[in-house]
């Protein structure tokens, strides 16, 4: 009787040891600067709001943004899974004083490694590009 009832709890729970539920991963945000100067960077992520709720900020950063020919700088987990205006500004340091700010929706799934790509060109032209 015993045995048979180590066997119905066994058989119960191994089915569930491999069920898991499956982890949502906050989106990332990379940054390219290929100027060749160094500029400030203003990032805002808010969310688009509902029926019953506002727009809400859910991330924002101002950093200096050094160029970045060969690489992206990565902001990690900046935005859990949903729908987003992404506005970026980018402004020179240096002698000319250059400017752009450019707004994209953005719609992280929750994928592993998912990232909304910033491009600033070396004209101070803005390209969104998702991976």
């Amino acid at each position: 009787m015993k045995r048979r009832s180590v066997v119905v709890a066994v058989a119960g729970t191994v089915p569930l040891s491999g069920c898991s539920l499956s982890r949502r991963e906050s989106g990332n945000i990379q940054v390219a600067n290929l100027t060749g100067q160094e500029v400030w960077n203003e990032i805002s992520v808010e969310s688009e709001g509902g029926v019953f709720s506002s727009p809400e900020t859910v991330y924002r950063t101002r950093t200096r943004q050094p160029p970045t020919p060969s690489y992206r700088s990565t902001l990690t987990d900046v935005a859990p899974p949903g729908e987003y205006e992404v506005t970026v500004t980018f402004e020179s340091t240096g002698v000319e004083d250059q400017s752009v700010s450019r707004t994209t929706p953005w719609s992280p799934t929750g994928e592993k490694s998912e990232s909304l790509i910033v491009e600033l060109e070396p004209d101070f032209d803005v390209n969104f590009l998702t991976q």
